[in-house]
C-alpha cells in the first residue's frame, strides 16, 4: 500500500503510515480472535480482509486499509 501511495500520492504516504501502525498494534494485540479473508483467486497483490466481533460476540465487523482498495464499478 504504501508503495502505491508513493506513486499516486505521496502525501498520503505519512498519515497512512501513522494510521496503519495504530491499528495493526491492535490486530497484534487480540490476533487470536481475527479471520483472515482473501478473494477467490488469492492474489498476493490483493489485501486481505480481517474478521472480528464486536464486544457482544454476535456483531461481526471487517477491517480493511482503505488506502488499498480500488473502486470498481459493477
Amino acid at each position: 500500500i504504501k508503495a502505491r501511495l508513493e506513486e499516486t500520492d505521496p502525501d498520503r504516504v505519512k498519515p497512512f503510515m501513522a494510521g496503519a501502525q495504530e491499528e495493526v498494534k491492535k490486530v497484534l494485540a487480540n490476533f487470536k480472535n481475527y479471520q483472515f479473508f482473501t478473494g477467490e483467486s488469492m492474489n498476493p497483490d490483493g489485501m486481505v480482509g480481517l474478521l472480528d466481533y464486536r464486544e457482544d460476540g454476535i456483531t461481526p465487523f471487517m477491517l480493511f486499509f482503505k488506502d488499498g482498495l480500488v473502486e470498481e464499478k459493477c
